[in-house]
């Protein structure tokens, strides 16, 4: 509705209150007359329902499509860090995995969990103690999915503070002892206002629930096509008094073996034999458009979790003069992003248990996240090409010093991190071969003379 003035009117000495916007008395456009605006969204409860997520993932390719695809690329480069210590302290903890696997069980279920198993000498249900940590403190990182804990005790309550909304406290399926919040990291599907998170029993919601009609609209189009394709062909014969045959159990006897040799004469022989009196024809089913649509419910699932068609379905770009590079380009950029909001926070916590795990400086863990989809050889020439000439030029228009240009291409990547500024090595082997050169001549003239003169060589003596 807009925000335009009510405007009564009277009809059938009843007073009727209209607004203007989206109702149309003459076609019934928003008004009780209109089917679509009795249309309502009300909560399924589906997410309750774990059996059915679990099924969907282990049955369903599409569904599996949906809830792997975002993690595996988030992850599948990873990071990089300057210090090779904190890389292989990286490696050996396994933390990609562990976090590919954290935000994957996330969008399946709504919500998963790493717990920090640590050795700080304090009990689990108290806030994790930072100061007592020390080498080798960590013991193991598990991903648990939010089947396997439940919400105990109370719920942050101030509205100012960084985990507002959330429990302080999990517990274990089956288990009494009481995990702090502090000893286990968040991981959202689809993330929910404070009060729907606590109508969720304070969970996100999975990826799939608004999903789910989509594609099962897909699979039932799919199937149906399926049963289409095998009655593509249907043969249908007239027969002159058939519902006289049909009357008893030997006319239908006989009318059933009578049509089944046909088919197999037909099938042997490739003829088919009929009475003069039976009529035959052969009916086509149409299935022009089925793939169409097909592939449009599939693109709705692939546009809606934010995945090209290139990547989703391995399919080749649309459009007039589409090559996919911008779909692409605009999916780097999305991932980047979730990387950014989902991951930096939660590596800043598992960066620093391993930095006092290993025993290193949190310096050390300074890292970034590698190129999600590596350029070619032939574009990271290119591109290596085009940033030299434009640092040449900056360099000698004197907008940019060649230390400046220098620090730049190491940034780049363009150069080793320890090529230093100095002359042009080209000129350096020209001026030194042009040196050997001319030293070469002159003792060949020299010698040249000598000979001529027919006295030795040697060196003078007082």
């Amino acid at each position: 509705m807009t925000d335009q003035p009510e405007v009564s009117i009277t009809e059938d000495h009843k007073t009727v209150s209209l607004l203007d916007g989206l109702q149309n008395i003459t076609t019934g456009l928003g008004a009780d007359k209109d089917k679509a605006f009795h249309n309502q969204w009300v909560h399924s409860g589906r997410n309750y329902d774990h059996v059915t997520l679990a099924a969907r993932y282990r049955e369903d390719w599409l569904a599996q499509k949906v809830v792997q695809i975002l993690p595996q690329d988030m992850t599948r480069k990873w990071r990089e860090f300057d210090s090779e210590d904190a890389k292989d302290a990286d490696a050996q903890m396994r933390i990609r995995d562990i976090f590919r696997e954290a935000y994957k069980w996330a969008r399946l279920y709504g919500t998963s969990f790493i717990i920090l198993d640590v050795n700080d000498g304090t009990a689990l249900e108290k806030p994790l103690n930072w100061k007592k940590l020390g080498p080798g403190c960590i013991k193991n990182f598990n991903v648990v999915d939010r089947t396997r804990i439940t919400v105990v005790g109370d719920i942050v309550q101030e509205p100012m503070a960084p985990d507002f909304g959330l429990p302080k406290s999990y517990q274990f399926v089956n288990s009494p002892t009481p995990i702090h919040k502090s000893r286990i990291i968040r991981f959202e599907g689809t993330e929910l206002p404070i009060y729907e998170r606590q109508r969720n029993l304070w969970y996100s919601d999975s990826i799939l629930i608004p999903l789910m009609n989509i594609i099962d609209n897909f699979h039932t189009t799919s199937a149906a096509a399926a049963q289409m394709v095998q009655e593509a062909n249907t043969d249908v014969i007239s027969v002159e008094g058939l519902g006289n045959i049909l009357q008893n159990s030997a006319g239908t006897n006989a009318m059933l073996q009578r049509f089944l040799d046909w088919k197999q004469i037909k099938s042997v022989f490739g003829v088919s034999i009929l009475d003069s009196a039976e009529e035959y024809e052969q009916k086509k089913i149409n299935l022009s458009g089925v793939d169409d649509l097909l592939w449009s419910y599939l693109k709705v699932v692939a546009a809606s979790v934010g995945i090209p068609a290139t990547r989703f379905l391995s399919a080749s770009p649309d459009g007039m003069n589409a090559t996919g590079y911008s779909d692409l380009t605009n999916y780097i950029e999305l991932l980047q992003g979730m990387q950014e909001a989902i991951f930096t926070p939660r590596l800043d916590i598992v960066d620093r248990l391993l930095a006092i795990h290993y025993g290193l400086s949190e310096e050390a863990f300074e890292y970034r996240f590698c190129d999600i989809f590596p350029e070619s050889l032939e574009q990271q020439e290119a591109r290596y090409g085009t940033s030299v000439e434009y640092l040449a030029r900056l360099t000698e228009a004197g907008i940019m010093s060649r230390d400046s240009a220098l620090q730049e291409a190491k940034d780049k990547g363009i150069i080793s991190k320890s090529a230093k500024v100095g002359t042009d090595p080209n000129s350096e082997q020209s001026s030194v071969s042009k040196t050997k050169d001319s030293t070469s001549a002159t003792k060949q003239v020299t010698a040249a003379k000598t000979k001529a003169s027919g006295t030795p060589n040697k060196p003078k003596t007082k």
